[in-house]
């Protein structure tokens, strides 16, 4: 094993500090420069003086270093560096000649760099990022390799790549149509657009899309294009369940005959997908390494135990256990929270919502189309939005995490804790002792909320709510910009709070393993009359009734894999997928 020291520049303040991490390093107090002061004021560690002591980390008033050992990673290895104490990646996934292959690990792991560097869009300095990388010294490194003839095409210019960029939402800042964001790709616009079903959205202006809608302009300048790689950055966010499975379709047609690497966190839709994928495990923002392709099944398997068995390397202490959800007996179904038929009527929108009610310790999750009124149904229960018809439970204490989060700010979570401790409603010490190490919040406690990322901002706006008392738990969407560990860590969680003080929460989410993992029943909304003017929701039902519900409308089974009882997708005229729609089980009918 390396040592290696790693600096987290944003987070570092050397003028707001003591320099702490100078004045305790006991080499420093030997005399020795382990920790300099670097060219920009802030710190330099030294990896071949350091002890390993850990102290610099524990003093450090911004959690900004990390002392770590690599495992079965080797120097030679590295494929790219930022800095002597920045983020390193060791190896890289090999393109295949065609089919479609899985980049899965957590965020901030090396899945975007490894893209990049793969489409030629950044040069592999391969550890040195002293010296401006050639492409002379990555041919001769990776001679005699897989990866030597592909960069040998990227290097002379012969190989056509196309990338879809992850953060979507930032394409909403051009003035184009769609029409022509998509042509200026090079491929044919409007064949695309209908491909994906963005046909009547081609004269729309990129700001005047929907999530959604940006992320299917992206996919359709993708799949407009003629290449050879097609390298595609998380294409299921902002998608409800049923876009979702249209851009697997789409996207595995696709990998018939082109090479296609793909990174995704919804497990389901990556393990339907993809034919095989690496693994990426080490440290977020600091070091990652690619494991050797792994065929998908496995590879989904491997990454729940936590365990790589030929590489000898545990990333996961403890493994990740999916559950049949037997229906709960009606005798211990006591109810807690009922609401009657609601309606609201917008201009253009309806939304009717049968009668219902929740039990204690019970989470339902929410599900169905985007534009069905999931959204508005929680804000009618949560007051925000008025009804038109019915009224929402009164004496129901609520705490509510919106869909759409926003920081406006400037204080840190610890702040925003204190500031809500004078709330009698508010458990600060629930907040301290179950949530922020649940949701893994210790290092981003002192980080101005505005200087968040999308998904770190989602894990402190849930630990808030869930901090709050209350008898109903609204959560919109509580998986959005979360990697698959924080999904599943997220869904775990909800759960436990939720039976152990006996409350209820309705979840809403696209996601089949958040859903799997968090949820004791569902409640299924559906389009009415003419698409996008009318939305029906019903329930709760128990999990298998809902999901059989809603799949029949999206037309795909599920079924439970032996080994981990996780949820899979069969593929469309698989004996499975012929027997159980037969039946018209569509969710998880037998383990296989």
């Amino acid at each position: 094993m390396a040592r290696i020291a790693i600096l987290l520049n944003d987070r570092c303040h050397p003028k707001e500090c003591q320099w702490e991490c100078q004045a305790y390093c006991p080499p420093v107090r030997m005399g020795q420069e382990c920790i300099v002061e670097g060219p920009n004021g802030k710190p330099i560690i030294s990896e071949t003086l350091c002890i390993g002591c850990g102290i610099c980390v524990h003093k450090c008033p911004f959690d900004a270093i990390k002392i770590l050992n690599t495992p079965q990673a080797e120097e030679s290895e590295i494929v790219h560096r930022y800095g002597y104490n920045g983020f390193r990646l060791y190896r890289l996934p090999t393109p295949s000649g065609a089919g479609i292959t899985g980049l899965l690990g957590p965020n901030g792991i090396g899945k975007s760099t490894a893209l990049r560097l793969l489409a030629g869009g950044e040069v592999p300095n391969l550890g040195d990022w002293e010296h401006p990388a050639s492409w002379d010294r990555v041919l001769e490194h990776y001679r005699g390799t897989a990866l030597h003839a592909h960069f040998e095409r990227v290097a002379r210019g012969e190989l056509r790549t196309v990338m879809k960029p992850q953060y979507v939402d930032r394409l909403a800042e051009g003035t184009d149509t769609a029409e022509e964001y998509v042509a200026a790709g090079g491929g044919s616009a409007r064949p695309a657009l209908e491909q994906v079903g963005l046909g009547g959205r081609a004269d729309r202006r990129m700001s005047e899309l929907s999530g959604g809608e940006l992320q299917l302009a992206a996919l359709a300048r993708v799949l407009s294009v003629d290449a050879d790689l097609y390298l595609v950055d998380e294409p299921s966010s902002y998608l409800d369940i049923v876009h979702r499975l249209e851009v697997a379709r789409l996207l595995r047609r696709l990998g018939e005959t082109k090479s296609v690497i793909v990174v995704e966190h919804d497990l389901a839709l990556l393990d339907y997908l993809a034919d095989q994928a690496h693994l990426l495990y080490g440290e977020s923002a600091a070091f990652g390494v690619v494991s050797h392709p792994i065929p998908m099944r496995s590879a989904i398997n491997t990454y729940l135990t936590g365990y790589l068995k030929d590489e000898n390397v545990r990333f996961r202490t403890d493994p990740v256990r999916f559950i049949a959800h037997p229906p709960k007996p009606p005798m211990h179904q006591n109810v807690l929270v009922a609401f009657p038929a609601l309606e609201k009527e917008y201009p253009q929108f309806r939304l009717s919502v049968g009668a219902g009610a929740l039990a204690k310790g019970e989470t339902v999750g929410i599900v169905g189309p985007n534009a069905t009124g999931k959204t508005t149904f929680v804000r009618m229960l949560a007051g925000v939005e008025p009804t038109t018809r019915g009224t929402p439970p009164e004496g129901v204490t609520v705490s509510y995490k919106p869909q759409y989060l926003k920081a406006t700010q400037s204080g840190s979570l610890r702040d925003r804790a204190a500031a809500l401790a004078t709330d009698p409603a508010f458990d600060g010490k629930l907040l301290d002792r179950e949530l922020i190490p649940g949701l893994h919040l210790d290092e981003i406690l002192d980080v101005a909320l505005t200087d968040l990322s999308g998904g770190e901002l989602q894990r402190a706006a849930v630990a808030l709510a869930l901090a709050r008392t209350a008898t109903l738990y609204l959560l919109d969407e509580p998986s959005a910009y979360l990697d698959s560990d924080e999904r599943m860590a997220m869904a775990r969680l909800i759960r436990r709070q939720v039976e152990r003080q006996a409350v209820s929460a309705l979840v809403v989410d696209h996601d089949v393993y958040f859903l799997d993992l968090a949820c004791d029943s569902l409640m299924v909304f559906r389009p009415e009359g003419a698409r996008g003017t009318e939305g029906r929701g019903d329930g709760p039902f128990p999990m298998r009734e809902g999901m059989n519900r809603l799949l029949k409308t999206v037309d795909v089974t599920f079924r439970r894999d032996a080994e981990t009882l996780r949820p899979r997708i069969n593929r469309e005229g698989s004996v499975l997928d012929r027997e159980q729609r037969g039946r018209g089980e569509y969710y998880y009918e037998a383990a296989a």
